[in-house]
């Protein structure tokens, strides 16, 4: 395997990156254990090492086989599993053409229903072909996106799959089927690079060339991906010091680096011009846009935040509109009076907040949604916390007494956006939810109250930035940035001087996401 792939996990199991952890959080509410595959990864993240012994003995019966035409055996040795990634590693060391083919065949199986697993596989797969410099296997790499590219670890599969030799071919044609899922790839790639993918990824992808020819090869259209890939690559450039700072031990690579972050300067204005027209020209063209396509659109909206209202607001009144919790969440970042109003209403048809609110209250949610199909009201709640007024304010009260925690966790955590109307009855609400039988709805009051500057909140999060369980210290930094609680910036900002690099790098992430938030609020 590759030394990236090595690199790559490394912040992540040690709690630096966000995407994994919240996935296995999620996993434990669900009372579900972490496969075998998942716990012998994260070991190999730790600084275990495969078996050398089994990797030999594996070679030799491969090499046998082969010898005697016998494929197909190799093949269905090739078993989820644990031993799977040793047999992978066996094949990439043959290295022959027979066993290339082979590994290219398994990324076109589906060896586990653990989305998680799965990923494992893929990742290794994508390692090993990458170290035999296989291009011809791009195409089968792109397929494991073409459902969808949102999956565990999905960043560290794409960082591995743009270091590819002759990815950025590909990246030259956007408008080809497998244009479009590279742009897809590159897009994951660049976002992981703020969630602890290494920044060696910019080095060993030639990301500065890669931005480039994308942007040489655009389409005549505005387009969605290229788009957010614009967006991620000016984000990241505010985050140049930080990203470097890992090559501060590595003249060379420093300097390979500092030359792809060039060409993306180079750009930079041009960058700029193009985001600024491409709301605008999104929106005008949504309604007439394929269903996937808009999709992507509103992606892009939502990453630009861009006042879309005119254009959503008629399509949600669309029952054939397929993107209407995307739809909504863009919807929080217009100031069109006219969206609350509409959001709320759409709520009161479909169901009673005062009949919902008279049910016990329930720790855990249903298996099903207790909600109308149909109803986005999940996405509703956290929509209006980007719109506030006395009437907003009440239905999230409303809203906060839900017996389902689902819509109740949501409701809360939209609260402390803005000074309260009601200042006494939003602060006796939030400390009552303190005591929820709903840990997330625990967490979302907590959050809410140091928003408003609460002392005992703000003790609690300041208490768990300290902690000397490293952990425990990651997941407060992750969640001071989420909530935005802005009041703890001088906390966070001594951590970037922590002698824990991932301390470090988290807390650098955090306040970088904190003040881009600072920096919308004021354009607004």
């Amino acid at each position: 395997m590759s030394l990236l792939f090595f690199a790559l996990l490394l912040p992540l199991l040690l709690g630096a990156a966000f995407l994994l952890g919240r996935y296995l959080r999620h996993r434990y509410s669900d009372g579900l254990e972490l496969s075998p595959v998942t716990r012998q990864h994260l070991e190999l993240y730790r600084g275990g090492q495969l078996p050398e012994a089994e990797i030999e003995a594996a070679k030799r019966c491969f090499r046998e086989w082969l010898e005697h035409g016998e494929v197909e055996r190799v093949e269905s040795s090739l078993r989820a599993g644990t031993e799977f990634v040793v047999r992978v590693r066996a094949l990439a060391e043959i290295g022959t053409e027979e066993a290339c083919r082979i590994l290219e065949k398994q990324l076109t199986r589906r060896l586990s229903n653990d989305q998680l697993e799965q990923a494992w596989y893929w990742i290794d797969l994508a390692s090993s072909l990458r170290m035999l410099n296989r291009d011809e296997s791009l195409p089968l790499l792109f397929g494991c996106v073409l459902a969808t590219d949102e999956f565990p670890l999905v960043h560290y599969f794409a960082a591995e799959t743009v270091c590819f030799s002759s990815f950025g071919s590909y990246v030259a044609e956007p408008q080809t089927l497998q244009g479009h899922l590279a742009l897809q790839l590159l897009h994951r790639a660049l976002e992981g690079l703020r969630f602890g993918v290494p920044p060696h990824v910019i080095v060993e992808g030639r990301l500065g060339d890669l931005i480039e020819s994308l942007w040489d090869h655009r389409p005549d259209q505005v387009d969605p991906l290229v788009v957010r890939i614009l967006v991620e690559v000016r984000r990241l450039l505010r985050r140049v010091p930080h990203l470097e700072s890992t090559f501060a031990d590595e003249a060379f690579e420093q300097e390979a680096f500092e030359l792809q972050i060039a060409r993306w300067r180079s750009l930079e204005e041009l960058f700029t011009e193009y985001l600024h027209d491409a709301g605008p020209e999104l929106a005008e063209r949504l309604p007439a846009m394929q269903e996937e396509e808009q999709r992507e659109a509103l992606l892009a909206l939502n990453d630009l935040r861009f006042d879309a209202a005119k254009a959503l607001l008629p399509l949600l009144d669309n029952s054939r509109f397929a993107h209407q919790d995307l739809a909504v969440q863009v919807l929080r970042w217009s100031k069109d009076a006219a969206v609350a109003v509409t959001l709320r209403n759409w709520v009161h048809r479909r169901i009673s907040q005062a009949r919902r609110g008279m049910r016990r209250l329930r720790g855990w949610p249903p298996r099903k949604s207790s909600v109308p199909e149909g109803l986005p009201y999940q996405a509703i709640l956290y929509a209006l916390r980007g719109h506030p007024s006395v009437e907003t304010e009440q239905f999230l009260l409303n809203a906060s007494h839900d017996w389902d925690p689902t819509y109740r966790a949501a409701a809360v955590s939209s609260l402390g956006w803005w000074e309260p109307m009601a200042r006494a009855e939003v602060l006796l609400h939030l400390q009552e939810a303190r005591f929820d039988p709903s840990p997330e709805v625990r967490h979302a009051a907590r959050a809410a109250l140091a928003r408003l500057g609460e002392r005992q909140a703000l003790q609690w999060f300041r208490q768990a930035l300290l902690s000397d369980n490293k952990q425990r210290v990651l997941e407060a930094i992750q969640a001071v940035a989420v909530e935005e609680i802005t009041l703890l910036w001088p906390d966070l900002d001594q951590l970037t001087e922590s002698e824990d690099n991932d301390i470090a790098y988290c807390a650098r992430e955090a306040l970088e996401l904190l003040r881009e938030e600072l920096d919308f609020a004021a354009r607004r």
